[in-house]
């Protein structure tokens, strides 16, 4: 007699077990497929599939592209990695000498002059970064962080090797993090957006890239100016990261800061973690105790569990729950900007519920800590607008020096290839002797 096909079936299990155990492979393929066929997808859309085609690289992209992974691939990582690339900076003594003497770090008292100068760094270095090449916020953000900076310039404060190895920093440890933290590594597509679009940052920012080898011959692609970029910020770091006095002052003020919304009982334990993330050669040269290896196993286990479940249960980020480091439009009547997060003080955060009766708040009440701040005028919850960020004493002043750069700034192609000029020399024909 014939046995029908459904007939066969019969052999197989079909308890609630096998049922779950069923789902749950299905769901993990369905998680871990959908992931990679988003970096396909963005590789696609893009068709920089080959080494040579990443010469011809335009700033846009590369800007779409590293917008990407700090909004929706890689979010936590690169929005930390921001944080302890400026951190890595306090362990120079010439850069740390002079953010001491300022005064604008030092945490004391309720830590609100130290946080007031943490968000303007913020706010400048976000519009840079997320807003889009060749867009007004993004110019002024460039051309305020040049006035800011030109002071110290000028007194010869600040060396050219200070402000590429703060550049290189920014390039560098969001790829460095995301290949130690996150699910996976970034592709040389990625490497090379990262590198393009910081490059040509820098060029905006006016940071000199005489160090490096190529520069006066020209670099084959972002990736060949990473490299050279990448090997020369060891080497200064080998011969400049040193103890000193200010390092210590800076990390503890920072610290401090970084702390500041952390319940007391906690802080201990935080700051074991904080030290671990710093590095063997950044706790030396800030007198930093090296944390028991205990911290070490604790935080590789939950690192390496992070990698897993993001890797196989969490489906992609969708860009409707991007994270959002700044506001897209600015207050339609006074046209100020505010920002969408903030970490240890609201400046320039317009009072929402959530800051009011949220967990952060309910934490603040339960410990102790004054939450009622978000209302203060003094932490300006109208908004900021750009050409106002920094020190109070610098408000007002540098408006036609910003001028003339946004001007400049202006006259740049946004889908401009920072490399394209390598590939002409190559073209042109050789003259013979």
């Amino acid at each position: 007699m014939m046995e029908w096909p459904w007939e066969s079936l019969s052999c197989f299990p079909t308890s609630a077990n096998s049922i779950i155990l069923l789902v749950f492979i299905l769901y993990v393929t369905l998680c871990t497929a959908l992931r990679f066929r988003k970096m396909r997808s963005v590789a696609n859309n893009f068709g920089y599939s080959t080494r040579a085609s990443l010469a011809r690289m335009t700033v846009d992209d590369a800007y779409q592209i590293q917008r990407w992974l700090a909004e929706q691939e890689f979010p936590k990582v690169f929005s930390a990695s921001v944080f302890f690339a400026l951190f890595k900076t306090y362990g120079i003594p010439s850069i740390s000498r002079l953010l001491v003497q300022t005064g604008h770090f030092t945490y004391h008292g309720d830590g609100t002059k130290a946080s007031k100068r943490a968000a303007d760094t913020s706010v400048l270095l976000t519009n840079m970064v997320i807003g889009r090449p060749g867009s007004r916020r993004a110019m002024e953000a460039v051309a305020r962080t040049n006035y800011l900076h030109r002071i110290y310039i000028k007194r010869g404060q600040i060396s050219d090797d200070d402000m590429l190895y703060t550049l290189s920093l920014f390039t560098l440890e969001g790829m460095r993090w995301t290949d130690l933290y996150e699910w996976r590594q970034l592709t040389p597509m990625e490497r090379c957006a990262m590198a393009t679009f910081w490059k040509a940052l820098g060029e905006d920012l006016q940071i000199s890239y005489h160090q490096l080898p190529s520069s006066q011959t020209g670099w084959s692609d972002g990736l060949h100016w990473l490299e050279e970029l990448d090997r020369w910020s060891q080497q200064y770091e080998a011969r400049h990261m040193r103890p000193h006095d200010a390092n210590a002052r800076l990390a503890e003020s920072t610290i401090n800061l970084a702390l500041h919304n952390v319940p007391n009982m906690c802080k201990p334990l935080a700051r074991q973690f904080i030290a671990l993330l710093l590095g063997p050669r950044l706790r030396e040269a800030m007198r930093i105790p090296h944390p028991p290896r205990i911290y070490q196993t604790v935080f590789i286990f939950f690192i390496s569990l992070r990698k897993i479940l993001l890797r196989y249960f969490f489906l992609p980020r969708p860009y409707t729950l991007r994270h959002r480091y700044i506001e897209e439009n600015p207050d339609p009547l006074t046209q100020r900007y505010h920002v969408s997060r903030w970490r240890y003080h609201p400046w320039y955060a317009a009072p929402t519920y959530k800051d009011r009766w949220g967990v952060r708040a309910w934490i603040a009440r339960v410990t102790g800590k004054r939450h009622n701040q978000v209302d203060s005028k003094k932490f300006v919850p109208e908004g900021y607008l750009l050409p106002e960020v920094g020190p109070q004493e610098e408000i007002g002043k540098g408006l036609s020096e910003m001028k003339s750069t946004i001007n400049i700034l202006a006259s740049k192609d946004p889908h401009r290839q920072p490399f394209a000029t390598y590939l002409m020399d190559l073209s042109m024909p050789q003259r013979e002797n």
